[in-house]
């Protein structure tokens, strides 16, 4: 059995047809947004990177809504956990090998063009795993084999106004924490899992996934959460370090961003963002 090491490589945060706003209102929540990306497969995004992950606004543009795959189009908000892997081919076996069953009869090819700051034209190439849909109905997790990984963490777009240099929480809200997590024990049967306050967390490096019942969330959170018909596991929140507390402040003030101080950290609701709570703490 191979052992795969639970590591983020970014969140997908859809947007639908309001990449230009949501665009606009991430650079207003701080974030430094990069040039407006195209897939081969029709979406296009905008993307925040920090040290080791990276936040992607996924969406598609009007005159290209035909041409989405019908799979990739969730309601707005946290839809996507992305996690790393270097060799795709290999962890496609091995998750068929463990018992997880994954999407088509192998790894996914796409590409899309990067404008880097000196006007250059180049093309970023990924590999992705995706683990089968049935498991996540509000959304996705899959594994990314960034094959260009030096035209996607570039320092020059590294440096935030509201300072944040890494994500470092997901949180995802679910009716029965132990079985919800399930899917992630057997996709990293060596991760560590323990039990926190209303349900249950996977450490993935010094980043955690937490799994956590309605009741929990909503004490936690209350009218900040995005609102929901759908009784489903949903990824409702996303933890961000940031070098400065007093930073992101001022530069969620300046963007006009409604946010509260609570326990050492700045909580933005999901009605800021297109669907998702944001935790800012500290490094």
């Amino acid at each position: 059995m191979t052992n795969i090491i639970p590591q983020i490589d970014h969140v997908v945060i859809t947007v639908s047809d309001q990449l230009d706003q949501a665009n606009l209102k991430y650079q207003k929540l701080g974030f430094s947004m990069t040039t407006r990306g195209h897939h081969s497969i029709g979406t296009s995004n905008n993307l925040a990177i920090f040290n080791t992950t990276y936040l992607e606004l996924l969406g598609y543009e009007s005159q290209k809504a035909d041409k989405v795959d019908t799979s990739w189009r969730f309601d707005n908000g946290l839809t996507g956990l992305v996690f790393k892997t270097k060799h795709a081919d290999r962890l496609y076996q091995s998750l068929q090998t463990n018992g997880v069953k994954v999407e088509g009869d192998g790894p996914k090819s796409f590409f899309r063009p990067v404008e880097l700051n000196d006007g250059s034209l180049h093309e970023a190439r990924f590999k992705t795993v995706r683990l089968d849909p049935s498991y996540t109905p509000n959304g996705q997790i899959f594994f990314c084999d960034q094959l260009t990984p030096e035209l996607v963490w570039r320092k020059e777009w590294q440096k935030h106004p509201n300072g944040v240099i890494n994500i470092n929480q997901v949180i995802i809200e679910a009716e029965d924490p132990v079985a919800s997590i399930n899917l992630l024990q057997r996709t990293f049967p060596t991760a560590d899992i323990i039990e926190v306050e209303g349900g249950l967390r996977l450490k993935a490096d010094d980043k955690q996934i937490d799994y956590l019942t309605p009741s929990t969330t909503q004490n936690f959170f209350g009218s900040m959460l995005a609102k929901s018909k759908n009784t489903q596991d949903r990824k409702i929140a996303l933890g961000f370090i940031t070098q400065s507390l007093s930073q992101t402040q001022k530069a969620l003030e300046a963007g006009g961003i409604y946010f509260v101080l609570k326990n050492n950290s700045i909580i933005v609701p999901a009605s800021e963002t297109y669907g998702v709570v944001m935790i800012f703490k500290e490094a």
